[in-house]
């Protein structure tokens, strides 16, 4: 006899596990499924969010060893074991996805592993065996985007996943990609001393960010030896034994030979595998489920969400997702996610913001005042070793209500969040600015405005 839940959810990553538990914990008789217990996490616990992060811990160090020393600590950095900081990782990566599978058994809910697709609308095969389901979420996730030009052999060319594998640095890396993924990793790279090029496609580094954001972080990689090409692809690459030959169209064709290729050119929704058209499931040209605000597909039953719908694609935004499209299954409702979304790039140094940007606000024409202090003025980002960057504010001319914010700088990822509440409360710059901040803290570059 065919088993039956009341709610289905697909993919165990972030989104995932977070709609499992809000289901389980309302009641619901909840399944959720992944290919295997160990990708509980998915990308972002298993070799995204957390490993990078882990990593890029270890890279601020070694970048502050000069510091430390005109500190008068006598701290020699050495050089990196890999191996070492791949099997810590993979320690904190277990601890994180036993809480997890604590919160899911907790919650009640049942976990299936295999590879699951739709036999109809209500009905999903997994392994060989068919459950019914009356409601279902989609958290399936994204996938590395391979080019043909780039053909990853996990060894002399890798993606992200592969970084993770590695045992001992190479001396030189080639990076194509200047989004978030690919400028964490020539951060990481660069500060064991490994020759770093940056290739990106683009005008500039981090696309979505405003200009001044981009050039600082531009002039910040120069300094610390990383070559950047901008409106730059690759054309041809060539594996033999010491590595890669690479040929890239930038101003004029030049030719890179380098130890290792990394491809950081984005993620794409992981759709294929499950059939969506069996359950009458729509997908976007790009291949992302299309949904409504409310997270439902044109199927009112099933929702989707995180990576495999076109939202920006953080953990902390299918958190938040998950929690809406949750509560709208319970519930009969239609909530939509009406929250700030903040962005974060944990390079050297650190980029966030939130809002609407300042060419974004150009472009709609509106009337705007731009406000910005640079941590040179701040006593914190002095006293930790590093005050170059600035914070700026989007401010309404009209009205003084702040609009969006955007920061370069040290703890970056970490001030932004209250940025994000003033935007999300529509807070005006003079109240924001106004407020008392602990001094001396970095929090505090906010008073500068």
């Amino acid at each position: 006899m065919m088993k039956q839940f009341d709610a289905v959810v697909i993919g165990a990553g972030p989104g995932g596990y977070e709609a499992a538990i809000e289901l389980g914990r309302a009641g619901i008789k909840t399944l959720l499924i992944d290919k295997s217990k160990e990708r509980i996490g998915g990308t972002c616990l298993n070799e995204g969010c957390i490993s990078t992060k882990n990593y890029l811990e270890s890279a601020g160090y070694a970048s502050k060893a000069s510091y430390f020393s005109d500190c008068g600590l006598e701290v020699a950095v050495k050089g990196l074991n890999l191996q070492r900081l791949g099997e810590k990782t993979v320690l904190l990566k277990n601890e994180l996805r036993s809480g997890v599978v604590w919160q899911l058994e907790n919650a009640g809910v049942e976990m299936l592993y295999g590879s699951a697709s739709f036999s109809d609308s209500h009905t999903i095969e997994v392994s060989g065996e068919k459950i019914g389901f009356e409601k279902c979420i989609i958290a399936t996730g994204a996938k590395v985007r391979e080019v043909s030009v780039l053909p990853l052999d996990g060894k002399k060319i890798i993606s992200s996943r592969e970084v993770f594998e590695l045992t001992t640095l190479p001396k030189s890396i080639t990076i194509v990609g200047g989004g978030p993924i690919g400028c964490e990793f020539a951060t990481f790279f660069r500060a064991f001393g490994v020759d770093v090029t940056l290739i990106a496609r683009g005008t500039q580094l981090l696309s979505s960010e405003d200009e001044d954001i981009s050039k600082a972080l531009l002039r910040a990689f120069k300094k610390s030896g990383i070559t950047v090409m901008t409106s730059a692809s690759v054309l041809k690459a060539e594996v033999h034994s010491e590595g890669v030959t690479l040929r890239i169209q930038a101003e004029a064709q030049e030719t890179i030979v380098c130890e290792l290729i990394l491809c950081a050119m984005g993620r794409d929704p992981y759709t294929q595998e499950l059939m969506p058209q069996n359950a009458g499931v729509e997908l976007s040209p790009r291949g992302f489920i299309k949904v409504n605000d409310s997270f439902q597909t044109i199927q009112p039953h099933i929702y989707a969400l995180g990576d495999c719908i076109d939202t920006p694609a953080y953990a902390h935004t299918a958190y938040a997702e998950a929690k809406i499209a949750a509560y709208n299954l319970i519930n009969d409702t239609t909530q939509r996610n009406e929250h700030i979304n903040p962005s974060t790039t944990f390079s050297d140094p650190q980029i966030a913001s939130c809002g609407l940007k300042e060419k974004e606000a150009n472009e709609q024409g509106k009337a705007i005042e731009i406000k910005k202090a640079f941590f040179k003025v701040n006593a914190k980002a002095k006293i930790n070793g590093d005050d170059s960057g600035f914070a700026k504010l989007i401010v309404c001319a009209d009205t003084g209500v702040i609009l969006g914010a955007s920061i370069i700088g040290v703890e970056a990822t970490e001030i932004i969040h209250e940025m994000v509440v003033a935007v999300e409360k529509k807070l005006m710059a003079k109240d924001l600015i106004a407020m008392i901040h602990a001094h001396p803290s970095v929090s505090e570059i906010v008073r500068y405005l």
